[in-house]
């Protein structure tokens, strides 16, 4: 089995460091350039994708159907389980205007997995339900298929590390539109990482 993993394009959030989590977001002219883009690389590896999930955020969503018309495929399937940490209180805030207690709440936030995000989710909900969701995709699936996963840096991070444990210890974050490819054995059902942020793992 062979999954791509695809954080969305850039959004009109991103470009303006506005915080996100469920708050909807349209893609930005650079994020639809890089949905296309990845798309037509897509196509002209000649992958065929026996099915494509997405979250259903608008970003991730746009950016699913910007690569599947290129691709030809008519259907997505859209869970919410797949969307970004719901981050409550701070969405909608400029990243770069935080308090300093408000940066130090959110970094105890990343560090201790049980504090909620005021009217959000705490981190561990957040990875269980990214786990939740991988895990029926998997059982989805047959050893030969290949499938397309679309979603948000909070989910790339928690299926490739929280699941799966696999995630590069001196990672970067995950680029917009990257491809990230991970293989199951059939042997051993092992998972192995094979390419991050768009760079072949050696």
């Amino acid at each position: 089995m062979k999954i791509l993993l695809l954080r969305h394009g850039q959004s009109e959030a991103n470009k303006n460091d506005i915080i996100q989590g469920h708050m909807e977001s349209s893609l930005s002219e650079l994020g639809r350039e890089q949905a296309k883009a990845v798309g037509e690389n897509l196509l002209e590896s000649k992958i065929v994708f026996d099915v494509v999930y997405s979250s259903d955020l608008i970003r991730a969503a746009e950016t699913a159907k910007i690569i599947t018309e290129i691709l030809g495929i008519k259907d997505i399937v859209f869970d919410e389980r797949l969307r970004e940490l719901k981050l409550g209180d701070y969405e909608g805030k400029n990243s770069k205007q935080l308090t300093e207690e408000e940066k130090a709440f959110l970094k105890s936030c990343w560090e201790d997995y049980t504090i909620r995000i005021p009217n959000g989710e705490t981190t561990n909900e957040f990875k269980q339900r990214i786990k939740e969701i991988f895990e029926e995709i998997v059982a989805a699936g047959k050893e030969d298929s290949i499938i397309l996963v679309v979603g948000h840096g909070g989910t790339m991070y928690h299926i490739l590390q929280s699941t799966l444990n696999i995630l590069p210890k001196n990672q970067a974050w995950f680029i917009n539109c990257a491809v990230n490819e991970i293989v199951q054995t059939q042997e051993d059902k092992k998972w192995t990482l094979v390419k991050y942020n768009d760079e072949e793992i050696q």
